[in-house]
């Protein structure tokens, strides 16, 4: 359980670990100091221990933000020269869609929020200035979207025989991709936002910069 694993954490001289679905909503039960992130969210996937102390960080919001920046400021993207701001749909609410919601958000997007459910979505959606739809709206909502982020397990109805031409898809599973030949125009590979959010992990656990160059490498990106 994630009390166990905390108490573990506390207990063993462990300085720092990275926290996984589904435990990264539970895991600020236990939390003295979030950051703002991680706090808004009510979400973290890393955590450090100081002075007795646990804080917490999500650095999937930095997976989403710095990949979009990145591409965004790409030699020849179209999305960089609209001059309005850009729209971008966020499907799935876990502890990745927030993360992801968040960073549009941040970025100046108008951002829409779809899940299956409203529980959790709607006021997360309502708090970062998002708008909220159920997965129903998606094919109404496409033609005038910018982006796609997509944090589901598998490919939904809404979106099966959908035109995703003209669209940025940018999908978080990057073990079994399931969008990847879904017919967006650009599509950006989930392993960008593992890349993007380990290095402010790393920083995080170690104080020190990454060698980005061999990180690339390994994860062929």
């Amino acid at each position: 359980t994630c009390k166990e694993a905390m108490q573990r954490f506390k207990n063993e001289g462990i300085t720092g670990t990275n926290v996984t679905s589904p435990f990264k909503d539970e895991v600020m039960e236990y939390i003295s100091f979030p950051d703002r992130i991680s706090s808004l969210l009510s979400s973290a996937n890393t955590v450090i221990l100081k002075e007795g102390k646990l804080h917490s960080y999500n650095t999937d919001y930095y997976g989403v933000k710095n990949t979009l920046e990145e591409y965004l400021s790409s030699t020849g993207n179209t999305l960089a020269e609209k001059g309005k701001p850009l729209s971008a749909l966020v499907v799935g609410a876990g502890g990745a869609g927030k993360a992801a919601a968040l960073a549009v958000a941040d970025m100046g997007m108008e951002v829409y929020f779809a899940n299956r459910s409203s529980h959790a979505a709607k006021p997360f959606a309502e708090k970062i200035g998002a708008q909220y739809t159920p997965l129903a709206e998606i094919p109404l909502l496409l033609p005038q979207t910018d982006i796609l982020i997509y944090n589901l397990g598998m490919e939904i109805d809404q979106l099966k025989g959908v035109s995703l031409e003209g669209k940025v898809l940018f999908e978080a599973n990057y073990t079994h991709p399931n969008m990847a030949s879904s017919g967006a125009s650009e599509y950006i590979d989930g392993r960008f936002w593992l890349y993007n959010q380990a290095i402010p992990a790393f920083r995080i656990f170690t104080g020190e910069e990454p060698c980005t160059k061999a990180m690339r490498e390994v994860m062929g990106i």
